[in-house]
Protein backbone atom coordinates (compact mmCIF):
# COMPACT_ATOMS: atom_id res chain seq x y z
CA UNK A 1 0.00 0.00 0.00
CA UNK A 2 1.14 3.35 -1.37
CA UNK A 3 1.11 6.52 0.91
CA UNK A 4 1.45 10.00 0.44
CA UNK A 5 1.69 12.90 3.15
CA UNK A 6 2.40 16.90 2.88
CA UNK A 7 5.54 18.44 4.39
CA UNK A 8 5.58 21.59 4.65
CA UNK A 9 2.96 22.35 2.17
CA UNK A 10 4.58 19.70 -0.32
CA UNK A 11 2.70 16.43 -1.42
CA UNK A 12 5.26 13.71 -0.62
CA UNK A 13 5.89 10.06 -1.93
CA UNK A 14 4.22 7.92 -2.53
CA UNK A 15 6.16 5.67 0.15
CA UNK A 16 5.56 2.26 1.01
CA UNK A 17 3.42 1.18 4.40
CA UNK A 18 6.46 0.23 6.20
CA UNK A 19 8.28 3.86 5.58
CA UNK A 20 5.06 5.36 6.44
CA UNK A 21 4.95 4.12 9.59
CA UNK A 22 8.84 4.99 10.39
CA UNK A 23 8.09 8.49 9.39
CA UNK A 24 5.57 8.31 11.52
CA UNK A 25 7.60 7.07 14.34
CA UNK A 26 10.21 9.63 13.78
CA UNK A 27 8.25 12.29 14.36
CA UNK A 28 8.04 13.26 10.60
CA UNK A 29 4.36 12.56 10.18
CA UNK A 30 2.93 14.53 12.68
CA UNK A 31 -0.83 13.97 14.14
CA UNK A 32 -2.31 17.03 12.16
CA UNK A 33 0.14 16.10 9.13
CA UNK A 34 -2.27 15.33 6.05
CA UNK A 35 -1.89 11.66 4.55
CA UNK A 36 -3.32 9.73 1.87
CA UNK A 37 -3.90 6.71 0.17
CA UNK A 38 -5.78 5.46 -2.79
CA UNK A 39 -8.98 4.50 -1.74
CA UNK A 40 -9.57 7.46 0.72
CA UNK A 41 -12.16 10.12 -0.33
CA UNK A 42 -10.00 12.92 0.99
CA UNK A 43 -6.76 14.06 2.77
CA UNK A 44 -6.85 13.54 6.55
CA UNK A 45 -5.17 14.33 9.11
CA UNK A 46 -2.93 11.21 10.33
CA UNK A 47 -4.73 10.90 13.94
CA UNK A 48 -7.59 10.25 11.82
CA UNK A 49 -5.90 6.78 10.02
CA UNK A 50 -2.86 5.86 12.90
CA UNK A 51 -4.79 3.27 14.85
CA UNK A 52 -4.90 1.38 11.67
CA UNK A 53 -1.67 2.09 10.31
CA UNK A 54 0.47 1.70 13.76
CA UNK A 55 1.49 -1.10 14.94
CA UNK A 56 0.74 -2.23 18.38
CA UNK A 57 4.34 -2.95 19.32
CA UNK A 58 5.73 0.78 19.19
CA UNK A 59 8.94 -1.14 18.42
CA UNK A 60 7.60 -2.85 15.25
CA UNK A 61 8.09 -1.98 12.26
CA UNK A 62 11.40 0.05 12.46
CA UNK A 63 14.21 -0.65 10.21
CA UNK A 64 17.64 -1.06 11.10
CA UNK A 65 19.51 2.02 12.14
CA UNK A 66 21.80 2.18 8.69
CA UNK A 67 18.98 3.86 6.66
CA UNK A 68 15.95 6.77 7.09
CA UNK A 69 13.33 8.28 5.01
CA UNK A 70 14.28 11.94 3.34
CA UNK A 71 11.99 14.38 4.51
CA UNK A 72 11.58 16.17 1.11
CA UNK A 73 11.58 13.27 -1.60
CA UNK A 74 10.31 10.14 1.23
CA UNK A 75 12.75 8.03 -0.29
CA UNK A 76 14.91 5.83 1.70
CA UNK A 77 18.90 6.23 1.58
CA UNK A 78 21.97 4.84 3.55
CA UNK A 79 22.44 7.23 6.74
CA UNK A 80 25.96 7.81 5.41
CA UNK A 81 24.64 9.66 2.41
CA UNK A 82 22.44 11.91 4.20
CA UNK A 83 22.47 14.43 6.63
CA UNK A 84 20.35 15.09 9.76
CA UNK A 85 18.83 18.42 11.12
CA UNK A 86 16.44 18.90 13.87
CA UNK A 87 15.95 14.98 14.21
CA UNK A 88 15.03 14.99 10.22
CA UNK A 89 17.40 13.34 7.24
CA UNK A 90 17.80 14.96 4.40
CA UNK A 91 19.02 12.89 1.19
CA UNK A 92 22.67 14.88 -0.51
CA UNK A 93 20.62 15.71 -3.67
CA UNK A 94 18.02 17.18 -1.77
CA UNK A 95 20.17 19.11 0.65
CA UNK A 96 20.06 22.63 -1.32
CA UNK A 97 15.75 22.01 -2.09
CA UNK A 98 15.62 22.01 2.35
CA UNK A 99 17.43 24.81 3.03
CA UNK A 100 15.98 27.03 0.35
CA UNK A 101 12.71 26.28 1.96
CA UNK A 102 13.79 26.98 5.69
CA UNK A 103 15.46 30.56 4.07
CA UNK A 104 12.13 31.32 2.33
CA UNK A 105 9.57 30.22 5.06
CA UNK A 106 7.32 28.39 2.58
CA UNK A 107 7.70 25.54 0.16
CA UNK A 108 8.04 25.84 -3.56
CA UNK A 109 6.16 22.56 -4.39
CA UNK A 110 6.38 20.61 -7.03
CA UNK A 111 3.24 18.42 -7.01
CA UNK A 112 0.45 20.60 -6.43
CA UNK A 113 -0.83 22.90 -3.61
CA UNK A 114 -2.89 21.03 -0.90
CA UNK A 115 -5.80 22.88 0.27
CA UNK A 116 -5.49 23.86 4.08
CA UNK A 117 -1.86 24.06 4.07
CA UNK A 118 -1.29 27.02 2.29
CA UNK A 119 -2.99 30.49 3.75
CA UNK A 120 -3.70 32.83 0.47
CA UNK A 121 -3.52 36.43 0.17
CA UNK A 122 -6.90 37.79 0.71
CA UNK A 123 -8.63 40.72 -1.09
CA UNK A 124 -7.22 43.35 1.09
CA UNK A 125 -4.14 42.29 1.10
CA UNK A 126 -3.48 41.89 -2.55
CA UNK A 127 -5.14 45.33 -2.81
CA UNK A 128 -2.86 46.70 -0.81
CA UNK A 129 -0.26 44.79 -2.86
CA UNK A 130 -1.63 46.16 -6.33
CA UNK A 131 -1.54 50.08 -4.81
CA UNK A 132 1.76 49.54 -3.95
CA UNK A 133 2.73 47.78 -7.54
CA UNK A 134 0.34 51.20 -8.86
CA UNK A 135 2.81 53.84 -7.24
CA UNK A 136 5.88 52.27 -8.47
CA UNK A 137 4.75 52.04 -12.06
CA UNK A 138 3.40 55.84 -12.05
CA UNK A 139 6.77 56.85 -10.82
CA UNK A 140 8.71 54.49 -13.74
CA UNK A 141 6.43 55.63 -15.91
CA UNK A 142 6.67 59.31 -15.02
CA UNK A 143 9.78 59.91 -16.85
CA UNK A 144 8.77 58.22 -20.65
CA UNK A 145 5.64 60.05 -20.85
CA UNK A 146 7.41 63.74 -19.83
CA UNK A 147 9.93 62.83 -22.61
CA UNK A 148 7.18 61.85 -25.16
CA UNK A 149 5.00 64.90 -24.51
CA UNK A 150 8.16 67.51 -24.79
CA UNK A 151 8.92 66.26 -28.06
CA UNK A 152 5.76 66.37 -29.54
CA UNK A 153 4.37 68.91 -27.70
CA UNK A 154 7.15 70.86 -26.12
CA UNK A 155 6.18 70.62 -22.51
CA UNK A 156 6.67 68.54 -20.27
CA UNK A 157 3.06 68.86 -18.63
CA UNK A 158 0.23 67.15 -19.23
CA UNK A 159 -1.36 67.05 -22.17
CA UNK A 160 -4.18 69.85 -22.54
CA UNK A 161 -7.95 69.26 -22.56
CA UNK A 162 -8.26 71.03 -25.75
CA UNK A 163 -5.16 69.24 -27.79
CA UNK A 164 -6.24 65.57 -26.18
CA UNK A 165 -7.72 65.00 -29.36
CA UNK A 166 -5.21 66.37 -32.26
CA UNK A 167 -3.10 64.65 -33.85
CA UNK A 168 -0.08 65.36 -31.78
CA UNK A 169 -2.62 64.68 -29.12
CA UNK A 170 -3.21 61.18 -30.16
CA UNK A 171 0.56 60.29 -30.93
CA UNK A 172 1.32 61.33 -27.41
CA UNK A 173 -1.40 58.56 -25.76
CA UNK A 174 -1.13 56.12 -27.92
CA UNK A 175 2.97 56.03 -27.39
CA UNK A 176 2.54 56.36 -23.72
CA UNK A 177 0.11 53.60 -23.89
CA UNK A 178 2.62 51.60 -25.76
CA UNK A 179 5.22 52.32 -23.33
CA UNK A 180 3.52 51.53 -20.03
CA UNK A 181 2.24 48.40 -21.24
CA UNK A 182 5.50 47.73 -22.09
CA UNK A 183 7.27 48.70 -18.93
CA UNK A 184 4.62 47.28 -16.72
CA UNK A 185 5.20 43.27 -18.31
CA UNK A 186 9.32 43.66 -17.81
CA UNK A 187 8.17 44.84 -14.42
CA UNK A 188 6.31 41.65 -13.79
CA UNK A 189 8.27 39.42 -15.64
CA UNK A 190 11.27 40.10 -14.07
CA UNK A 191 10.12 40.16 -10.27
CA UNK A 192 7.67 37.23 -10.85
CA UNK A 193 10.32 35.33 -12.63
CA UNK A 194 13.15 36.02 -9.70
CA UNK A 195 11.33 36.11 -6.96
CA UNK A 196 7.69 34.94 -7.40
CA UNK A 197 6.36 37.99 -6.57
CA UNK A 198 6.19 41.87 -7.53
CA UNK A 199 7.68 44.64 -4.99
CA UNK A 200 4.10 45.24 -3.80
CA UNK A 201 3.68 41.34 -3.12
CA UNK A 202 6.73 40.65 -1.20
CA UNK A 203 6.11 44.01 1.14
CA UNK A 204 2.78 42.10 2.20
CA UNK A 205 4.22 38.59 1.99
CA UNK A 206 2.69 37.33 -0.97
CA UNK A 207 3.82 34.85 -3.52
CA UNK A 208 2.40 33.76 -6.79
CA UNK A 209 2.91 30.33 -7.80
CA UNK A 210 1.04 27.92 -10.01
CA UNK A 211 -2.27 25.77 -8.77
CA UNK A 212 0.36 22.74 -8.97
CA UNK A 213 3.12 24.61 -7.25
CA UNK A 214 5.35 25.83 -9.85
CA UNK A 215 7.21 28.99 -11.03
CA UNK A 216 5.31 31.25 -13.52
CA UNK A 217 6.00 31.52 -17.09
CA UNK A 218 6.70 33.96 -19.21
CA UNK A 219 3.65 33.34 -21.11
CA UNK A 220 1.64 32.53 -18.08
CA UNK A 221 2.71 35.73 -16.74
CA UNK A 222 1.97 37.81 -19.66
CA UNK A 223 -1.38 36.37 -20.44
CA UNK A 224 -2.34 37.24 -16.49
CA UNK A 225 -1.27 40.59 -16.70
CA UNK A 226 -3.35 41.02 -19.98
CA UNK A 227 -6.48 38.99 -18.62
CA UNK A 228 -6.55 41.85 -15.87
CA UNK A 229 -8.51 43.85 -18.62
CA UNK A 230 -11.30 41.19 -18.14
CA UNK A 231 -11.42 41.41 -14.25
CA UNK A 232 -11.17 45.33 -14.47
CA UNK A 233 -13.53 45.89 -17.80
CA UNK A 234 -16.67 44.20 -16.17
CA UNK A 235 -16.79 46.79 -13.38
CA UNK A 236 -13.92 45.58 -11.36
CA UNK A 237 -16.23 42.69 -10.52
CA UNK A 238 -13.21 40.03 -11.19
CA UNK A 239 -11.09 41.59 -8.91
CA UNK A 240 -13.87 41.36 -6.17
CA UNK A 241 -14.26 37.47 -6.80
CA UNK A 242 -11.13 37.26 -4.23
CA UNK A 243 -13.37 38.25 -1.37
CA UNK A 244 -15.91 35.39 -1.65
CA UNK A 245 -13.27 32.83 -3.56
CA UNK A 246 -12.51 30.07 -1.22
CA UNK A 247 -8.74 30.14 -2.14
CA UNK A 248 -8.90 33.76 -2.78
CA UNK A 249 -8.88 33.86 -6.35
CA UNK A 250 -9.53 36.05 -9.19
CA UNK A 251 -11.08 35.96 -12.38
CA UNK A 252 -7.52 36.40 -13.66
CA UNK A 253 -6.17 34.11 -11.46
CA UNK A 254 -9.08 31.29 -12.87
CA UNK A 255 -8.33 32.38 -16.00
CA UNK A 256 -4.55 31.43 -15.94
CA UNK A 257 -4.72 29.00 -12.69
CA UNK A 258 -2.68 30.82 -10.59
CA UNK A 259 -2.26 31.05 -6.74
CA UNK A 260 -1.50 34.12 -4.31
CA UNK A 261 0.00 32.71 -1.05
CA UNK A 262 0.83 34.21 1.73
CA UNK A 263 4.27 33.55 3.04
CA UNK A 264 4.60 34.99 6.44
Amino acid sequence: MQWHYANSGERQGPVSEADFVLLAQQGVIKNDTLVWREGMEKWQPFSAVAASVLPADPAAGLEDETTAVCVVSGRRYPKREMLQYEGKWISAERRDEFYQRLREGVAQPSQGLIPGLFGYGGFWMRFLAVMVDGIIMWVVNLLPSMIIRYLLLGTILAVPQAETFSPAGLKVLGLSMVISLALTLTYEVWFIRRFDATPGKMALGLKLLRADGQKLGVGRIIGRNLAKAISGIILCIGYLMAGFDDEKRTLHDRICDTRVIRTR
